[in-house]
């Protein structure tokens, strides 16, 4: 999701870049829930903070943020291929 987001707002721009952006994106988020304070605590409590921010950190989920922008990039290569044959 975050890897269309990232190609919505940059149309433009290569795709190795946007995904580039994504992953980094994903990661900086993933990373903040290692820290804790009260009040990102209470925004993490409400449910936007929480499908924003996050509960707890955990490292697989970075695994699964790879895998998510890998696969956006296969589907835009993919349907790049196949309109560039049939416009």
């Amino acid at each position: 999701m975050v890897f269309w987001g990232s190609g919505f707002v940059a149309p433009r721009a290569r795709t190795s870049r946007v995904a580039l952006a994504a992953a980094a994106f994903c990661f900086a988020i993933e990373l903040t829930q290692l820290y804790r304070a009260p009040w990102i605590d209470a925004v993490r409590a409400t449910t936007p903070g929480r499908l924003v921010l996050g509960q707890g950190f955990h490292a697989f989920d970075l695994v699964c943020y790879v895998i998510g922008v890998g696969l956006g990039v296969g589907l835009e290569l993919a349907l790049r291929r196949r309109y560039a044959r049939n416009p």
